[in-house]
């Protein structure tokens, strides 16, 4: 599979060129991310340049040019200067990709500054002048020592500014050569680079005025021809609508006018050729060769765009009838044959050109897992995915974003483990949302940086979205069938759930007790439970979690096993519920937390420690009707996971009388609506156990039930609810020392 990938070059080799062609973009790079390392480039660029100002200088102060060797050094120290600004420009223009057509007017922008500062300082000065007489310009004429230290100034600023140009223009350029990019186009570029670079270093030590020789002629015609073969690609131009080409055409004239009137000898700046000359001639045939390459570009983008005008319309159309054609039958005759399915989603991108591999992962919404199964690969192994990416991590991302993702350089991103003969270089993932609803990821990729421009993301994602409800479909019928046997399961796990509830409600002396909790759904998230902690004191715990059904149950299910393994190590109130919200931190989802009421009864005493965490407030009624909410601070479970819980959590102590009633309950009773969007409210609860507090437990309890349903005009809930009542009619002891 690999070797076919790279016919007639083994995997290492192959990975060795892409490291020599894209070492600038991913391993300086990758050093510039590092803020540390890009003070270090600014800094080292500065003293090369102020270095190089320093020779001059003293070659000014000296009045005689340099021997060799000092002219090497210098040369070298310019040439340093001037790359680490390379790198440094790569960088930054990188992190800001722009359109073609601003590409086009910003480098005119810059070209325009550059020539009218440059200008300004080279002054007025015409062709005659510099071939003769150089001392116009600040130079001895035998020697071409600065003859002013003006002169040092204005020479380094203009090929400063002349050499930003240049490799302003490369940068941008770049992008427009690289657009649909392959590795043969990308391979003709860096070696247009690679050949620039070399011919601009055989003339270290050469003098302008020299033959350039057969060496230099061969070099010449090297860069020519890489020229040519890179300013023909404009595949870029085929994508842009009607008036974006307009509007090329007038950028690539002016930029053909001005980059000509620069460039020619007796243009517009006829004299500044001598000072970047002056200061570094290696340099100087650098960024001619920069500009002339500026120049060749635009003319032949120029061209394209003036033959592509009456195509755009015919190309948007066809385009867009292609991928909808596509799109429709190769997914709708499959929408009820997963495999089927799954394979044609992920083999369609890679068929029709767009990508060079692809895959295809299902978020398995059952488990809860955020780590998605690939159920379907085109041109690689399924095994070799988990081996090159780290699926959990990607999937995350597309998850997090919900929107299509290119990762343009697939050798810098740690989640993708690229080795030696890896197809992988560009990865686009684009989600599978119907309803809203995330059902999985389609991820494909080419073996170049780069390699997916804004029309390929366009069309994959018109094609995810009818894949989406493809999978979708396919899912309802899934779903149809299994609605019986799931209906089935909800029953058994509402029986489970009412297990885990006391069905033997506590007796001791001197306290009744009743109690019911009925689910909203099949399965609910209130709960409420009892346990004697000696013959002398009970416990009681009333709670809510946050949300409904299944996901609240599982809640309820952990507390429950809270409550009966901690009560009795914690038994005091405060105790146990912060020993409860750490346990409970730990698995409750960001959004759920849990609130609780949970008191101790000494019936010994006649007292009742109770304490909050969030929950409604707890009812107290006297024999008599005096009666009051109790409702202690306290956060809610899971709300808070540090010391902040505890510091607000108070425990009230509360002496009981003969008589007095204590109801429990969660907000599905108190937040219960009549047909008019009424709420029953606290007030009416309050009431309720007022009129019929005389009654026994149990009766009171009934009674209550029957004003909540008399009130909603109905038996259904819409929240869980649950109501807990416990009468006090005090023990013989207790009355005893209450008389005395």
């Amino acid at each position: 599979m690999k070797e076919a990938l790279s016919p007639g070059r083994p995997p290492v080799a192959n990975h060795f060129a892409n490291r020599i062609l894209q070492s600038r973009q991913g391993y300086i790079d990758a050093a510039l991310r590092n803020r540390g390392q890009r003070v270090a480039f600014i800094v080292a660029a500065l003293i090369c340049f102020f270095l190089s100002v320093a020779f001059n200088v003293v070659e000014w102060l000296s009045g005689a040019p340099w021997h060799a060797a000092i002219d090497f050094a210098y040369q070298t120290v310019v040439i340093s200067g001037f790359v680490l600004a390379w790198f440094l420009l790569s960088y930054f223009l990188k992190r800001r990709p722009v359109s073609p057509l601003k590409t086009l007017w910003t480098t005119l922008l810059l070209a325009l500054l550059s020539a009218a500062v440059i200008r300004l300082m080279i002054g007025i000065t015409t062709a005659e002048n510099v071939e003769g007489d150089a001392a116009l310009l600040g130079f001895e004429y035998d020697t071409g020592v600065p003859l002013t230290f003006a002169t040092v100034v204005k020479m380094h600023a203009i090929t400063s500014l002349r050499a930003l140009l240049a490799f302003y223009l490369l940068l941008r350029f770049q992008d427009l050569v690289l657009f649909k990019r392959t590795k043969q186009s990308q391979r003709n570029w860096y070696l247009m680079l690679i050949s620039m670079g070399v011919f601009s270093l055989l003339a270290i030590l050469k003098d302008p005025a020299e033959d350039p020789g057969i060496v230099q002629f061969v070099g010449v015609t090297l860069v020519v021809i890489l020229m040519l073969l890179n300013a023909f690609r404009v595949s870029w131009i085929v994508f842009l609508s009607f008036r974006a080409k307009a509007a090329g055409v007038g950028f690539s004239i002016l930029l053909i006018l001005l980059l000509f009137a620069s460039l020619a000898p007796n243009g517009i700046l006829p004299a500044h050729f001598m000072y970047i000359r002056h200061a570094s001639y290696p340099l100087d045939q650098f960024t001619l060769a920069a500009l002339t390459f500026g120049l060749l570009y635009c003319v032949t983008s120029f061209l394209f765009l003036i033959f592509h005008l009456p195509t755009t319309g015919d190309f948007r159309r066809k385009a867009g009838e292609i991928t909808a054609m596509y799109s429709l039958t190769n997914l709708v005759n499959k929408a009820f044959d997963p495999d089927k399915l799954h394979l044609a989603i992920t083999k369609t991108p890679v068929d029709t050109g767009t990508a060079q591999m692809a895959w295809l992962a299902i978020a398995d919404e059952r488990s809860g897992s955020l780590r998605p199964q690939v159920v379907a690969t085109w041109k690689t192994p399924t095994e070799d995915i988990e081996t090159m990416v780290d699926m959990a991590a990607l999937y995350e991302e597309l998850a997090a974003r919900r929107e299509p993702v290119v990762l343009d350089e697939g050798h810098a991103d740690r989640r993708i483990r690229k080795k030696p003969g890896d197809p992988i270089g560009t990865i686009l993932m684009t989600p599978l949302i119907t309803r809203d609803r995330l059902l999985g990821g389609l991820f494909v990729a080419k073996d170049v940086v780069q390699g997916f421009e804004e029309d390929d993301v366009e069309s994959i994602s018109v094609y995810a979205a009818q894949a989406a409800i493809a999978l979708d479909n396919a899912r309802l019928f899934e779903e149809q069938l299994e609605r019986e046997r799931l209906s089935r399961e909800l029953d058994i796990a509402r029986e489970v759930q009412q297990r885990l509830l006391p069905h033997d409600l506590p007796k001791m002396e001197g306290l009744a007790v009743a109690a019911s909790s009925i689910p909203a759904y099949e399965v609910g998230g209130d709960y409420y439970d009892f346990l004697e902690l000696d013959e002398a004191r009970l416990a009681f715990i009333v709670a809510d979690v946050s949300g409904k059904g299944t996901s609240a149950a599982f809640y309820m299910a952990e507390l429950q096993g809270i409550f009966r393994s901690t009560t009795r190590m914690a038994p005091s109130p405060t105790d146990f519920l912060e020993q409860a919200n750490l346990a409970l931190s730990s698995t409750l989802e960001r959004h759920v937390f849990v609130s609780v009421i949970y008191g101790v009864i000494d019936v010994r005493k006649g007292e009742l420690t109770l304490a909050r965490a969030g929950h409604c407030p707890a009812i107290l009624i006297s024999r008599e009707g005096a009666g009051r909410l109790i409702r202690p601070q306290g956060l809610g479970l899971g709300l808070d996971r540090g010391g902040r819980f505890r510091d607000v959590l108070e425990e009230e102590h509360i002496p009981l009388q003969p008589g007095d009633t204590v109801t429990v309950y969660t907000d599905g009773v108190v937040e219960s609506r009549n047909s008019e969007g009424t709420e029953y409210g606290y007030e009416r609860l309050l009431e309720a156990v007022k009129t019929h507090r005389k009654k026994e437990a149990a009766a009171l309890h009934e009674a209550l039930l029957a004003d909540l349903h008399d009130y909603l005009g109905r038996t259904e809930y819409d929240d869980d609810m649950t109501l807990v009542v416990l009468k006090w009619d005090g023990t013989q002891n207790h009355t005893k020392r209450s008389a005395t």
